[in-house]
């Protein structure tokens, strides 16, 4: 909106368009915690019932009772964790920069998700790239972005029963930059909604927020990166970010191309 257009609006238009922003904006981010938090918070139900049962059994498990508290105490360190950095997202404050082995980062989300994805009979492929450089970034709020692409990723493929669920989770370097890709093979989405679905509130699930891929979008736009979807050669859709690293001295500094082809993607 041009100055000249704001300066001809009346005083409380621009009173009202404030509140509205700042109700989205707290809307956004009262969702985001809630969706966020949702998966450590079920984790440490399932660790305390496994906990009991196993204190319950004759003999009492001590052993693996005290393995579940652990896991319990895990979980509700990492929900501390997550509202921790979405404040701090959507705060606009400074970010907490570590080195991070994207390899590592993408591991330790997938463990936390194993049980759900035998549980919906989900095939999960690693195919991570040897010698990855390390980027600069939150290692929590990157954790993050891979759980809610794997998560989707299985949601996609919870109705299709003529072919093997199988989802590849993919690492390489393109040059200067890192890529983390996610592929199903579910039922993909509607070539012409390709650009809402990083929206926040935009969702296909029956049971969803339309929450996660804005959240994600944020992140990695946070770490000078791209978020973009593709629709794979055969069934599925393939959900990928990267984000650059500083290139050792003497390389080529080649940090424009993965970002012009999100673009083009999105186009």
């Amino acid at each position: 909106m041009s100055s000249t257009a704001n300066s001809l609006m009346p005083a409380g238009i621009h009173g009202e368009i404030a509140m509205l922003t700042q109700a989205m904006s707290l809307g956004v981010l009262t969702a985001s915690i809630a969706h966020e938090v949702n998966q450590p918070l079920s984790g440490i139900v399932t660790n305390a019932s496994t906990c009991l049962r196993m204190l319950a059994a004759d003999p009492p498990n001590v052993a693996g009772a005290r393995e579940a508290a652990r896991r319990a105490i895990r979980d509700g360190n990492r929900a501390s964790e997550v509202i921790a950095r979405l404040r701090a997202l959507f705060g606009k404050k400074r970010a907490v920069t570590e080195s991070v082995d994207l390899n590592e980062a993408a591991r330790e989300a997938i463990a936390l998700l194993l049980d759900e994805l035998q549980k919906n009979r989900v095939t999960l492929q690693l195919e991570l790239a040897g010698g990855l450089p390390l980027i600069r970034g939150d290692s929590v709020q990157l954790q993050q972005v891979i759980l809610n692409l794997v998560r989707n990723a299985s949601d996609a493929m919870s109705t299709i029963n003529d072919r093997p669920r199988q989802l590849v989770v993919r690492t390489e370097r393109d040059q200067n930059w890192v890529r983390l890709s996610v592929e199903d093979v579910g039922i993909g989405f509607d070539p012409q909604a390709a650009n809402g679905l990083f929206e926040a509130f935009y969702t296909t699930k029956d049971d969803g927020m339309g929450i996660g891929l804005s959240i994600s979008r944020s992140i990695i736009e946070r770490h000078h990166g791209r978020l973009w979807a593709t629709l794979n050669d055969g069934p599925g859709a393939t959900v990928s970010f990267a984000i650059p690293f500083k290139p050792a001295e003497g390389e080529a500094d080649n940090i424009f191309d993965i970002r012009e082809a999100a673009v083009a993607v999105a186009a």
